[in-house]
């Protein structure tokens, strides 16, 4: 219910009401809402009221608005729990999207000083880089770039990646799989060349994840990832 006396617009108080149903699963991923008039009875606002939040939550990619059809779930944000170890393709799933990958680059390169020293490689010694764009069903979630050591993976090609995750091109092929990670995260504002890859505003606040993969002890993964802050959200549990 709508609070009538407090300073926040009635519109504002719908929207939030909406958003939050949508992020605990009382509204699910590509079910359709309740009509203008329904809502209208629901919070006992007028549909201009209605009709603004909507329109704010359609415009943050929450909601689709079907003319002739009504207001569908588009997304939810997806929550990764860090307290354990995880993996895109997998959490993706869990969370009730079709994951998927848009492959940029493949290109076997010197590291710089930072990816030789995360992953101990001795001077000269070379890695693939693997760049990719994350998908959530059709939302872009991330902008990765993986740095594999040469020597775990000779020979590595684009059509390994074919099922979609590298972690399953990594078992099929060479025989480990990383189970177990450290990971850094930090607030960063996105440049311009990014920006244009994720299709997001340039020098909006985003998430920055440096994520280092081991086979046991073993490293075998640097992760460079930009996060789409409004699409996929970290968790931490604290006991």
């Amino acid at each position: 219910m709508i609070k009538k006396t407090s300073p926040v617009p009635a519109y504002y108080q719908v929207k939030i009401d909406i958003q939050e149903k949508i992020r605990n699963d009382i509204y699910k991923v590509k079910e359709q809402l309740p009509t203008d008039m329904e809502f209208c009875e629901m919070y006992q606002v007028s549909r201009i009221t209605i009709r603004r939040a909507l329109a704010e939550l359609e415009s943050e990619g929450y909601i689709e608005r079907i003319q002739g059809k009504g207001s569908y779930v588009k997304f939810k944000e997806i929550k990764q729990n860090i307290s354990k170890f995880y993996n895109f393709t997998d959490e993706t799933i869990k969370m009730g999207y079709v994951p998927s990958s848009v492959f940029l680059k493949l290109e076997l390169i010197e590291p710089n000083e930072e990816v030789r020293e995360i992953l101990d490689l001795e001077e000269g010694e070379k890695v693939f880089l693997l760049e990719r764009l994350r998908l959530a069903d059709e939302m872009i979630a991330a902008y990765d770039r993986s740095f594999i050591p040469e020597k775990l993976i000779p020979g590595f090609k684009k059509e390994m990646l074919q099922e979609g995750s590298l972690y399953k091109a990594l078992q099929t092929n060479y025989g480990f799989v990383p189970n177990n990670s450290e990971e850094t995260i930090e607030a960063v504002t996105i440049d311009e060349k990014d920006a244009m890859k994720m299709r997001i505003k340039v020098g909006s606040p985003q998430l920055l994840v440096k994520r280092v993969s081991f086979c046991d002890d073993k490293k075998v993964e640097f992760n460079y990832r930009i996060v789409n802050s409004k699409v996929y959200k970290y968790k931490l549990k604290l006991d």
